[in-house]
């Protein structure tokens, strides 16, 4: 799964143009990544329950910030756009659960 993951990522990442759903998607993989690999069952529930309408803050949980900065490296992408698209890829994961 992860392979396919990685696949999905690269391709999105080789087109350079900006727009919401490039960024939405690649945030949707990173926030299913992130919380497959790297969170506790009570970070998911966090993030998973987290509203974005009332969400300030422009962070998140650990290095996921730099993946977000290294990806916007190799090609432009959309800060709410990826967020919410992230937030949405960690919601997928817990509803597993």
């Amino acid at each position: 799964m992860a392979d396919i993951m990685d696949r999905m990522l690269s391709s999105l990442v080789k087109h350079k143009g900006s727009s919401e759903t490039k960024s939405y998607l690649i945030g949707l993989e990173r926030g299913r990544i992130w919380a497959s690999d790297s969170a506790d069952y009570f970070e998911m529930r966090e993030w998973s329950e987290i509203n974005l309408e009332e969400y300030e803050d422009n962070v998140l949980p650990g290095n996921e910030e730099v993946h977000f900065r290294v990806l916007q490296t190799e090609t432009s992408l959309e800060w709410d756009a990826y967020v919410k698209g992230w937030v949405d890829g960690v919601r997928e994961i817990v509803s597993r659960y």
